[in-house]
């Protein structure tokens, strides 16, 4: 403690010169990590076991981008496989905080994603929608959507089954900020700089703290 004491003292002489009397030491905080992991609806099942393999390896920011042609998963992958249930306990369970990028049609099974993302961003051209046959829909799905629509609104879309705009998903709740592409770009680089970005702080400890308050308030 001594040490670290004499260590901090040095340290603020050489931030605010001769005259402090305020020992502090400096500690370096580094930002939040951040990967980037593309999503298309169709892939290959090596491609969607290495997805769920590096989400599992993921903490810090998590950006997923949905940027797909495709209106949904013709061969029904994504349905029939326990990716998305594995999908969802990572998310529930893992310290990471999930940025959902949306571009184009988000249908079926891959409207789990949207819906479990702590923030969803989405091109002014983004639809989001459920198939009009329960058989292209993963079981986790609805119950991923309960998670930031209301209970009404999640039936509507799967029974009706016609896609909505981005606007419309906003206005729901399933989608956060609705942009041009290079808007969503700029709010994206906008969360990496603030989050991501490495920072330091200033601790003091008890004994001096105390010292200090003292001085000031007789002062």
């Amino acid at each position: 403690w001594v040490a670290c004491a004499k260590m901090a003292t040095k340290i603020t002489e050489e931030l605010h010169g001769d005259e402090a009397q305020l020992p502090a030491f400096k500690v370096d905080i580094s930002g939040l990590t951040c990967m980037t992991l593309e999503v298309p609806s169709v892939q290959s099942k090596d491609a969607w076991n290495s997805f769920l393999q590096l989400l599992s390896l993921a903490d810090g920011i998590v950006i997923l981008r949905i940027a797909d042609e495709a209106e949904h998963d013709q061969e029904g992958y994504l349905s029939k496989s326990p990716l998305l249930a594995e999908v969802y306990e990572i998310i529930e369970n893992r310290p990471m905080f999930i940025v959902c990028v949306c571009k184009g049609p988000v249908r079926a099974s891959l409207m789990t994603l949207p819906a479990l993302s702590q923030l969803v961003v989405a091109t002014a051209d983004a639809t989001f929608g459920l198939p009009k046959y329960r058989h292209d829909l993963h079981p986790i799905t609805p119950i991923a959507l309960k998670k930031r629509l209301m209970e009404k609104a999640a039936r509507r879309l799967q029974l009706v089954g016609d896609p909505i705009d981005a606007n419309e998903a906003q206005r729901l709740g399933l989608v956060d900020f609705v942009g041009s592409e290079a808007a969503v770009e700029n709010e994206i680089c906008r969360l990496i700089y603030r989050n991501c970005s490495p920072a330091s702080q200033y601790f003091m400890y008890k004994s001096d703290l105390v010292k200090a308050m003292r001085e000031k308030e007789e002062n």
